[in-house]
């Protein structure tokens, strides 16, 4: 293939078909979408995949040239996923950060224990933010966790760096029932530590009956976003539903302010390492122009009135009860919504958040998270639960339930998306030029934590010319430390 990453069909269009930069996974979309596609058949847009189906096929040259559909290799095996592994009796815990997912992982983990009596899972759930700030240390002390959960970056990297990540690679499950490229966030020096169970998109949604009834245009650039953001306003909306008391949440429109603040992916990497390390700090020229963003978004009154006390869950009520058009966080808060306001199923998109007036690099963000991993300091009986546990998850049919539950797609073999439809609207995002979430490229918890800091700080109405020097300071007092 000469694409990098793949691409799908979008969910509404056949026609529009593009490149997607930086992907590691497609979606599943129902056969009522298919164009056709017959193994060794001619096809037309190089690169195109059928879907997550382990049966699935991409358009691909051949040595003669000519464009076929060939089989996609999306595993790392050749062989048909399999099933789960069977677990010995015993009780572990699951530890994660989702309380919305609390009902829908309860009825799979009701099947799986009807299906093995004696074998019994306990979740221990806590929101993201105590979850980050709590969980590694009190999961060190317990070994009946031995099935955990963390965020991709900084976060899975603690958890790595403490010892915690029980070795996956040569499970079979993940060989065979996984998206291999998907498995990129939890792999760490070669070693797959972790199972990336989402494929989410970190671009901002958008209540499609206000976009219409207003007759807005998605904005193009920074300057259109300024632009739109003022007349929302004047309207009586506010403009984006940020969370900013929720430094998580609040953090998602960074990938949005990032992914077009360098010449290219690879820049921004070192640039965001050189950050990691200290080499550079928040005064640099590069990052003082990310902070620029944030000002003019600011001024325009893109978000909410005391920024900095929105929690995530006012954010989604201000987004749910149509107060605010936008809730710039990601596919993964969809279901979340749902919940607040069942009418808007069917009635949200995603939209690309180009925080940029010059070259655009990608149009928007996809990415790879919800790691689950095995302790590795849990007793052998209750990691093979957990290994069990988690093998059972990564099965089509099971992955399908929590998929369709949650609004979330999965980077899971044979997964059928098709009864949800807000996962197949906003599948078409699979079809544009999409960039790996680059915030997660800071790796050292401290950094992030300080970066984010600084620019929910500007959002408050603080100048650049305090905040950044503080929060530099901050920052090298920390890998000092």
């Amino acid at each position: 293939m000469k694409t990098q990453g793949m691409t799908s069909f979008s969910a509404r269009r056949l026609g529009a078909v593009a490149v997607v930069a930086f992907a590691v996974a497609v979606s599943t979309l129902p056969s009522a979408f298919a164009a056709g596609e017959v193994l060794g058949k001619a096809c037309k847009v190089e690169g195109v995949s059928t879907g997550t189906s382990s049966t699935s096929l991409v358009c691909k040259a051949g040595s003669n040239g000519k464009l076929t559909w060939q089989k996609v290799r999306l595993s790392s095996s050749l062989g048909a996923p399999i099933k789960e592994i069977a677990p010995p009796a015993g009780t572990i815990e699951f530890w994660h950060y989702r309380p919305e997912d609390k009902a829908h992982f309860e009825k799979i983990i009701t099947a799986y224990e009807a299906k093995y009596p004696g074998t019994k899972i306990t979740q221990v759930i806590k929101t993201t933010t105590d979850y980050n700030a709590t969980a590694r240390v009190q999961i060190l002390a317990n070994p009946k966790a031995a099935l955990f959960a963390a965020a991709r970056g900084s976060i899975f990297n603690d958890f790595v760096k403490s010892g915690l990540a029980a070795d996956l690679t040569n499970e079979r499950f993940v060989k065979r029932n996984l998206v291999s490229k998907g498995l990129t966030a939890g792999v760490d020096k070669g070693r797959v530590l972790a199972v990336p169970y989402h494929y989410l998109f970190n671009n901002p949604v958008y209540n499609t009956e206000l976009w219409a009834k207003e007759k807005w245009d998605i904005p193009k650039n920074l300057t259109g976003w300024v632009a739109w953001c003022k007349d929302a306003k004047a309207k009586g909306y506010v403009p984006l539903a940020w969370p900013g008391a929720t430094r998580g949440q609040a953090a998602q429109i960074s990938n949005s302010a990032l992914m077009n603040s360098a010449a290219d992916y690879e820049a921004l990497s070192e640039n965001l390492a050189d950050l990691n390390s200290g080499k550079i700090d928040l005064t640099s020229t590069w990052f003082k122009g990310v902070a620029d963003i944030y000002v003019k978004l600011r001024n325009a009154g893109c978000f909410p009135d005391n920024p900095t006390g929105v929690t995530e869950a006012a954010a989604y009520n201000l987004f749910a009860t149509g107060k605010s058009p936008i809730l710039p966080t990601g596919t993964f808060s969809m279901g979340s919504i749902k919940t607040l306001n069942p009418a808007l199923t069917g009635k949200m998109q995603l939209m690309s958040m180009v925080l940029t007036d010059g070259k655009v690099v990608a149009e928007g963000i996809m990415n790879n998270t919800f790691n689950l991993s095995v302790n590795a300091k849990s007793n052998p009986k209750d990691q093979r639960i957990a290994k069990s546990f988690l093998s059972y998850l990564a099965t089509g049919p099971v992955a399908a339930i929590y998929a369709t539950a949650t609004t979330q797609h999965v980077n899971v073999l044979d997964v059928d998306y098709s009864s949800n439809v807000d996962l197949l609207n906003t599948s078409a995002f699979q079809a544009k030029n999409t960039m790996l979430a680059p915030r997660f490229l800071i790796l050292n918890t401290s950094v992030s934590d300080l970066t984010q800091d600084a620019l929910i700080q500007i959002v408050g109405g603080k100048s650049p010319d305090d905040v950044l020097p503080d929060f530099s300071k901050q920052i090298k007092q920390k890998l000092a430390g």
